[in-house]
């Protein structure tokens, strides 16, 4: 279970994950070494998944985010399971959900340009069998993009 001191470390390193221990257990209140203990904790618990920097998708020449919302023909778990790994090997592919609704599948790409999303789209929903179809949606202005939870 998580304390209030568990949560405000939480939100520290969700904030800023490159503060030094000393410096996050000054803002929560406790000692350093509290701090320490609590933040290997939270590691070795998988409530902290991982630490990433998170980079400008423009900076690197991807210019343009879609949503893609895909729905599958019926098809059994194992051939949707194959699908999906093929879905998250695709570095351009941020996000996976797997959606109820009238799409099955729930995607945010990211593109250098149109045609870049057309060749993207053409190897990963429009010649595979299990898609039935696929609507895309061009993201105008990436108003909030985290990751970041409610502490």
């Amino acid at each position: 279970m998580l304390d209030v001191h568990d949560r405000r470390i939480a939100a520290v390193l969700q904030a800023d994950n490159q503060r030094t221990v000393e410096d996050i257990a000054a803002a929560v209140g406790l000692s350093s070494s509290a701090a320490h203990r609590r933040i290997a904790r939270l590691r070795r618990d998988g409530l902290i998944r991982g630490d990433v920097a998170v980079l400008d998708p423009k900076a690197f020449g991807l210019t343009m985010t879609f949503i893609v919302e895909i729905t599958l023909e019926k098809v059994r778990v194992d051939e949707v399971s194959v699908m999906k790994a093929r879905l998250k090997a695709a570095p351009e592919i941020q996000q996976i959900y797997n959606v109820t609704g009238e799409a099955d599948l729930l995607l945010i790409v990211l593109a250098r340009d149109v045609e870049h999303f057309e060749q993207l789209s053409r190897e990963l929903f429009s010649a595979d069998p299990l898609v039935r179809r696929y609507k895309t949606s061009l993201v105008v202005d990436r108003v909030k993009v985290s990751l970041a939870i409610p502490t």
